[in-house]
Formats: C-alpha cells, structure tokens, sequence
C-alpha cells in the first residue's frame, strides 16, 4: 500500500474522523467518546460512491494502522482545523487542493520546506513573515532588482557570504 505524506494524513485524519460515525460499522466502530453520528454525516456518507467509500475506508484502514501517537496527533490537528474560522479554513482547503495538483516531487519539495518551516524558531518565522510583506510591497522593478542580488547571494560560497556581512556590519557604513 502507497505511504501518505504528512498533507495526505491531515486531510484523511479530516476525512476519516468527520465521516467516521456515518462509516458502516464493519468500517469502523464509534469510539465511546465520539458523538453519536448526524443525519448530515449519513447524507454525506450515502452521497458517496462505490468507489469512493471503498477508497475512503481503504485510507481509514491505512489511519488504524498508524502508531497511537501519530493518530492522536492527526486528532489534535483536525480538532485546531475545526477551531479555526471559516475563512481560514477555505485558505487551508484552497491550498490542499493546490498541493495536491503538485508532482510527487514537487510535494516532497514542499513537504521538506514546511518541516524545515516548522523546527524553525518562532523568531526567525516573524522575522521572515516581516520580510516577505516587504517584499509584497515592493513594486515590479525593486522586486526584480531584489530578485537578482538574491540569485547572486545564493550563488555565493559561504565565505564570500560572510566578507559581505562583515562588511554590512562596519561601523560608519
């Protein structure tokens, strides 16, 4: 069976626990805490295909076969999404549908930024959210112009990345 990535997970967490008491007992059995299943569920569940309920209790199965700690951590992801307000919700599932249209590699890509996003200290977030409205504001030509020293420091050992700090940094500059 194909491994998820972590996007894959989220939305089946989502998909999984929003639809599991609409599931078919053989799919899963309600947990003693889980509310009792709506009518709306039943709607969405009934609405589905063949195909797409033999998919969805395949991905459920793959979600049971997860470590207990990876499940519970899916679980406290969808109870944060269910929490956020609907706009925010809409960004998130607008992305999701833009991730998903990505190449494979292009999602391990992502996927590696966004952990790398995620280990980053809280810090370096503001300061690179502050930098990203900066260059939001920047109008076509200063962008370029941006974009062009930006190829060029990335191009640059990091030796001559540091001659060029040190220099920034003199006193009277």
């Amino acid at each position: 069976m194909k491994t998820l990535s972590t996007a894959s997970l989220v939305l089946l967490a989502t998909l999984t626990l929003t639809l599991a008491g609409a599931a078919p007992a053989k799919a899963q059995a309600p947990e003693q805490n889980q509310p009792a299943a709506s009518s709306d569920l039943q709607e969405r569940w009934n609405a589905l295909g063949p195909e797409q309920r033999l998919a969805l209790k395949q991905k459920l199965e793959q979600f049971k076969a997860l470590p207990a700690e990876r499940r519970q951590q899916l679980r406290n992801r969808l109870k944060e999404f269910r929490a956020l307000p609907s706009a925010e919700k809409q960004r998130l599932r607008k992305n999701y549908r833009a991730f998903q249209k990505l190449s494979s590699r292009e999602q391990a890509v992502m996927l590696k930024r966004f952990d790398k996003w995620r280990q980053m200290p809280e810090k370096d977030r503001k300061r690179f959210r502050r930098q990203m409205r900066r260059l939001d504001r920047m109008d076509p030509a200063q962008r370029q112009r941006f974009q062009k020293k930006m190829r060029r420091w990335m191009k640059m050992s990091p030796q001559e990345r540091e001659t060029l700090r040190r220099r920034k940094r003199r006193p009277g500059r």
